[in-house]
């Protein structure tokens, strides 16, 4: 497949979910979101040639980018991001926080609300990443809420609404403690931004 007719569905759905995503998460919600397969390798590839065109001097309006560690703003190319995001949504810790993770369970559940898909291995793993992510949603908020529903409920509903309130408790926290940290992110020459601390880039800030 062209790179250029793959480079626009992965920018698509990565700025639909809006959290750094590895390749395997990104595999999965190209075949629910488009249909069309991918593998992780290609996705990988994409990205590596994106710096490699921003090295060279290309110009795009938005690279694909991997994630910055909050210490120090190495690369971690296991999460893909895009240029265009504000630091603070291009940030990991080795791994996903727990808000990111609550972001993402509701994203996922809105995957699964937004059609009707046939069975594939890729549904199969859409149920797993939500069950895996529904851990982060409290046992006490979840046994309030069946409560008030009187015992009848959906699941996934619960779970979205518990997430939408968490992750919006624990963003304002984190933004609060991290705004040093991005700050410095933020300031860094523009190749190393994009593409991680410590990296040669040709190009000059």
């Amino acid at each position: 497949m062209d790179p250029e007719e793959t480079r626009k569905p992965v920018l698509d759905a990565l700025n639909r979910f809006y959290a750094p995503m590895p390749a395997d998460d990104l595999v999965m919600v190209l075949a629910l979101a488009t249909g069309v397969e991918h593998d992780e390798e290609a996705l990988t590839a994409l990205a590596a040639a994106d710096r490699a065109e921003f090295s060279a001097g290309a110009e795009r309006p938005v690279w694909i980018c991997p994630a910055l560690e909050y210490s120090g703003g190495e690369a971690s190319d296991e999460f893909l991001t895009r240029s265009d995001w504000p630091m603070r949504a291009r940030v990991v810790r080795g791994v996903l926080s727990e808000s990111q993770e609550l972001w993402l369970l509701k994203q996922f559940v809105s995957l699964k609300w937004s059609g009707e898909y046939p069975p594939s291995r890729h549904l199969d793993r859409l149920h797993e990443r939500i069950v895996d992510l529904s851990i982060h949603v409290p046992r006490e908020r979840l046994a309030e809420k069946k409560a008030d529903r009187g015992g009848r409920y959906d699941l996934l509903e619960l779970w979205w609404e518990i997430a939408e309130d968490r992750h919006g408790e624990l963003v304002r926290q984190e933004r609060i403690a991290q705004a040093g940290v991005i700050g410095e992110l933020e300031r860094l020459p523009l190749p190393e931004r994009f593409f991680g601390a410590g990296r040669y880039c040709r190009r000059d800030p």
